[in-house]
């Protein structure tokens, strides 16, 4: 409002000098209009209400003005406070988005350390007892699914259930029981919740069994459970239990962590049925852990496959040792693990990300890199995974590297990588063609890639084109 200083003194001094024209002139003007004393004194009653009136009038018209824009900034003021209020609830529903994108970003955190802890504790005499490998397995599962309250996992051996370890639950009871493999009807190979899977209608159990078995139990209210299946033959089953008293309930994320878990569990158990543990088995586990990736980001579906074997091709093609044909496909399986970490909704975002979210995609390769340096089989190939996004001119991350200064084998990512995803197609674009995509490398030959593995990957495409 523009009332200031200078209009009170305006007002104060009309209203002065009003008052003293008014008692100075008011008499003289009576006397001189009026000569009977009787209409003069009736005149002096009511001068005062006249003046009052009078001065009344000119204050209105003065402060007219004034009270009007203090109506209109109060109005505006209103107006502003319910923007603010608007502003103020999306701030508090951006922090509570912003909380839980930091929890499941913490939680899937977790998630992937317990599954390379997993990996790295798993050593030859692990390996070949499969008492000691089942009760990890369900060890892990539990650590997995943290709101789980018991546990237990069996295995099938002679078409008989064996259990192996407990969690909460009287293994010791559970080991003296006798039951056919058939004892839980409705458990299924992939993970699912069962409500009361112990109630009689889940189980195919005689009287005596079905009490035995709730003896050793502890009391639950529901179950994920999941079973081991390898040539289509149930070699174990594991139950994740949430205890009666307890309100909580296991939901689709659970069932898809720990359908990736199975997966990893079920390379293990295949490869130490069949003894393989070199090559092969290492391979498997790799690709066990890189479908969890699929499953967290639906658009590398085969992505991480075709990377590797592009970059083994053109390591062969460059004429490297044999360790090194090996470390770059390697390093194309698993260099973009680090993207386990990075929130879903971002990864799969359909719209322009947002300089944050860009930070944190950035940060996958350090991620890796430091989950694979904590593996004795994989050390040796997590600082090619780092170095995947360096660029030939230095504009890459994380340490904007230059030229040859960039290891060799990052190089050799980096093309088969970026080939890889412009020709499948993404949230924000459609896949390129070939031609399209061969452009692209040519362009940008010198600026991010190699160009001596640019030449040497467009010749191993055309050959493979001609081939067909």
């Amino acid at each position: 409002m523009d009332f200031n200083i200078k209009e009170e003194i305006k007002i104060i001094l009309i209203y002065i000098l009003l008052g003293i024209i008014w008692i100075y002139f008011s008499d003289k003007v009576l006397v001189y209009l009026f000569t009977e004393e009787s209409i003069i004194s009736s005149i002096q009653t009511y001068k005062g209400i006249i003046y009052v009136l009078f001065t009344g009038l000119i204050f209105y018209l003065l402060l007219k003005k004034y009270f009007a824009q203090l109506r209109d900034a109060k109005r505006e003021l209103k107006l502003k406070n319910e923007k603010l209020n608007i502003y103020t609830n999306q701030l508090e529903k951006g922090n509570e988005v912003l909380k839980d994108s930091y929890q499941t970003l913490y939680e899937q955190t977790e998630d992937l350390k317990i599954m390379i802890d997993f990996i790295n504790n798993i050593n030859r005499d692990t390996f070949t007892d499969i008492d000691k490998f089942l009760s990890m397995l369900l060890r892990t599962a539990y650590k997995l699914v943290p709101k789980s309250n018991h546990g237990s996992i069996y295995r099938i051996k002679k078409e008989k259930v064996q259990y192996i370890d407990a969690i909460g639950h009287d293994l010791d009871e559970l080991k003296k029981l006798n039951l056919d493999k058939e004892i839980f009807q409705i458990q299924k190979q992939k993970p699912q919740i069962i409500n009361d899977l112990l109630s009689e209608e889940n189980t195919n159990l005689t009287d005596k069994q079905y009490k035995k078995i709730n003896k050793a139990s502890k009391n639950i209210r529901q179950s994920l459970t999941f079973s081991l299946v390898v040539d289509n033959q149930m070699l174990a089953g594991i139950s994740l239990d949430i205890a009666e008293n307890n309100k909580e309930n296991f939901n689709d994320d659970d069932i898809e962590t720990l359908e990736a878990f199975r997966n990893l569990a079920e390379s293990f158990y295949t490869f130490q049925m069949y003894n393989k543990l070199q090559g092969e088995f290492q391979r498997d586990i790799i690709l066990s852990m890189i479908k969890f990736l699929e499953i967290h980001d639906k658009y590398t579906g085969g992505h991480s496959e075709e990377v590797a074997e592009f970059s083994q091709e053109i390591a062969n093609k460059m004429k490297l040792s044999q360790k090194e044909v090996q470390y770059a496909y390697w390093t194309g399986l698993v260099h973009d693990i680090g993207k386990l970490i990075i929130p879903r909704v971002t990864l799969n975002k359909k719209e322009e990300i947002t300089d944050e979210e860009y930070d944190l995609i950035k940060k996958h390769p350090l991620w890796a890199y430091e989950s694979l340096s904590e593996s004795k089989r994989l050390n040796e190939i997590a600082k090619y995974v780092l170095y995947h996004h360096e660029r030939w001119d230095g504009d890459g991350y994380p340490e904007g590297l230059k030229e040859e200064n960039i290891p060799l084998i990052s190089r050799i990512i980096t093309v088969a990588d970026a080939y890889s995803a412009m020709t499948s197609n993404r949230a924000y674009r459609d896949a390129l063609t070939r031609e399209e995509a061969i452009n692209e490398l040519k362009k940008n030959a010198g600026k991010q890639f190699d160009p001596e593995i640019v030449d040497i990957f467009v010749e191993i495409i055309d050959n493979m084109y001609k081939a067909i």
